[in-house]
């Protein structure tokens, strides 16, 4: 059985099964600046066509965690079902 690992750093978190390739992924969140309502976590910019529209909220400033929301949410999406299909109930309530 594989572990799975994560090394959450303040820039990008590492995360993968021990056996396997690890990922990293900017640990952020980025907004667009004509429209907030869209938000991308982590990976997800990847699918942006044009990324210049965007800026980015970390949730980490001089190596504190500032901004649990945005950590949450990026956590939620790495355990969740786009990355790893884990059930994140269990972890965080």
């Amino acid at each position: 059985m594989a572990t799975l690992v994560l090394d959450n750093g303040a820039y990008t978190a590492k995360i993968g099964y021990s056996l396997e390739k690890v990922s990293v992924i900017p640990n952020c969140q980025f907004r667009s600046k004509t429209s907030r309502l869209k938000t991308f976590t982590a990976n997800q910019l990847d699918e942006i066509k044009d990324p210049s529209g965007l800026f980015y909220i970390l949730p980490f400033q001089k190596g504190y965690l500032v901004n649990w929301d945005v950590q949450r949410k990026v956590w939620d999406h790495l355990f969740g079902k786009e990355m790893f299909k884990m059930d994140t109930n269990d972890f965080f309530v």
